[in-house]
C-alpha cells in the first residue's frame, strides 16, 4: 500500500497561472477485464476515467486543478476475476504543500507506479497485474 508525499520543487513558485493536475495511464496486465467502481474528482474531469480497461490495454484519465482548487480525487477498479480484487488510486495536489499519492490493491492485485509524482502538473503510470 504505497503512499507518497512529495514536497513541491524549489522553483518555479505556484501562482494563479500554474495548475495542479494528474494526468494517469492504468496499464491492465491482468487476463481479466478491469471496472471502474467508482470515482471522483474536485473539479470536472479532464478527461474522465474509462469504464472498463481490457486486458494488454490501457486507460488514462486527467484530474483538473487550478491555484484555488487544487487536483483531489479517487478512481477505484474492479477486476472482473481474481475474486473481485480491487484498484484504490487517490491523490491531492495542492498549489502550497506536498503532493499526496495512495494507491493499493487488495489481495489479487498488484501495482507498480511509473512517472514522477513532484511538482503541480503530474503525469504517472500504474501497472496492474494479478
Amino acid at each position: 500500500m504505497p503512499e507518497v508525499t512529495i514536497d513541491k520543487p524549489a522553483q518555479p513558485q505556484a501562482s494563479p497561472q500554474t495548475t495542479e493536475s494528474l494526468t494517469a495511464t492504468l496499464v491492465n496486465q491482468t487476463q481479466a477485464n478491469l471496472l471502474l467502481v467508482k470515482s471522483a474528482s474536485g473539479l470536472q474531469w479532464t478527461r474522465p476515467p474509462p469504464a472498463t480497461i481490457t486486458p494488454g490495454q490501457s486507460g488514462q484519465f486527467a484530474s483538473p486543478g487550478d491555484f484555488s482548487n487544487p487536483s483531489s480525487g479517487s478512481v477505484v477498479y474492479q477486476s472482473a476475476s481474481s475474486g473481485g480484487a480491487t484498484f484504490t488510486l487517490t491523490w491531492d495536489i495542492p498549489s502550497v504543500g506536498a503532493n499526496s499519492i495512495h494507491w493499493q490493491t487488495t489481495p489479487g492485485l498488484t501495482a507498480q507506479e511509473s512517472g514522477s509524482l513532484s511538482g503541480w502538473n503530474l503525469s504517472a503510470s500504474w501497472f496492474i497485474s494479478g
